[in-house]
């Protein structure tokens, strides 16, 4: 992969139409908030060596990256982000769907890693970037689907080292897990099923989401507007591991998948917004894989639409929480 610098704001932002008086809120939620651990807890948490620090949780506000928090860095050190950013083309999965061509689209102000904030860890070694939406723009999600020219997915990479103040030097830069595979499918219509398939290696946490509206849905007993899945259990027992999410859930030798990967079903909703209160629904399908390795990460999106339901304004919002061990939330203002 080439490297590439990001621009202050990302060519996919469209401003035109956005509404920012109307008050309306829509929540779209997918599992567990922010985990908030005790000071005596953290006091106690065992860290790797060579001082590269841990990523804990980024945030997303409006579709823009705004927040990120770790740990593990060396007490009272600088801590320097960097942001890469690149375009996304959804793709079948190969294997056991092949050949599949390249999933990467055009670079984003050319592929180049650039740093995007700094910030001063604690005596504990915690540390946090925040209000990064208002230094620099880094988009996540895109504000509208782009067709099959894969405008509208956006791979975001994340690196982090720490400048210690007691042998005056940096830790290394950390490469993130890497993204072999991406795709969302969706047939088009209210429904129809909608999966998000991805096959990431060298992740310790990792992350798939699929959704289309509130996840607790506008009748909770037929709707489900969120679908979640996570192999942290399994990466827990083979670190940096290659794992897989199909739709069939099937891939064996004789397909192509060798015997250590990990194989899983992907993902899935019914795409479907009922009679009543249809506007609570998101008017797009929105696909996401996230993982993580000490010192950097990436989260992956791609937007499908657009769905058969009535506009309630030109420009759609998103706002992300991924917990990197618990899991995403999503709450949506559109």
């Amino acid at each position: 992969m080439k490297d590439a610098t990001i621009p202050n704001s990302i060519s996919l932002r469209g401003r035109a139409g956005r509404r920012e008086t109307d008050p309306r809120r829509y929540v779209l939620v997918a599992l567990a908030a922010m985990l908030l651990v005790p000071a005596s807890a953290r006091a106690q948490c065992s860290c790797p060596s060579g001082g590269v620090p841990l990523l804990d949780s980024v945030k997303t506000r409006g579709n823009d990256l705004n927040e990120l928090r770790g740990h593990c860095a060396p007490r009272n050190s600088t801590i320097e982000l960097q942001a890469y950013q690149r375009h996304l083309q959804r793709r079948e999965i190969c294997p056991p769907r092949c050949p599949a061509k390249e999933i990467w689209g055009w670079c984003i102000d050319q592929c180049e890693w650039t740093t995007v904030a700094q910030a001063t860890a604690d005596g504990l070694g915690y540390f946090r970037f925040g209000d990064l939406d208002g230094q620099r723009s880094v988009q996540v999600i895109s504000s509208w689907p782009g067709g099959g020219n894969g405008l509208d997915g956006v791979y975001t990479a994340l690196r982090v080292r720490a400048w210690d103040p007691e042998t005056k030097a940096w830790s290394a830069w950390t490469d993130p897990p890497t993204l072999e595979g991406f795709n969302l499918n969706w047939p088009g219509y209210e429904g129809g099923f909608a999966q998000v398939e991805t096959r990431i290696s060298g992740a310790d946490r990792a992350h798939a989401v699929v959704a289309d509206g509130p996840d607790d849905g506008d009748d909770p007993s037929i709707a489900l507007d969120v679908d979640e899945d996570t192999p942290n259990f399994w990466l827990g027992q083979h670190p940096g591991g290659t794992f897989e999410y199909l739709r069939s859930g099937v891939c064996d030798l004789r397909q192509g998948c060798p015997l250590d990967w990990l194989v899983l079903q992907s993902p899935s909703i019914n795409v479907q917004s009922p009679p009543l209160a249809r506007g609570s629904e998101y008017p797009y399908v929105l696909g996401m894989a996230t993982a993580s390795r000490p010192g950097a990460m990436f989260v992956a999106t791609s937007v499908f639409g657009k769905r058969d339901i009535a506009d309630i304004s030109v420009q759609v919002d998103v706002d992300v929480n991924v917990d990197l061990s618990l899991g995403l939330d999503f709450s949506s203002l559109f």
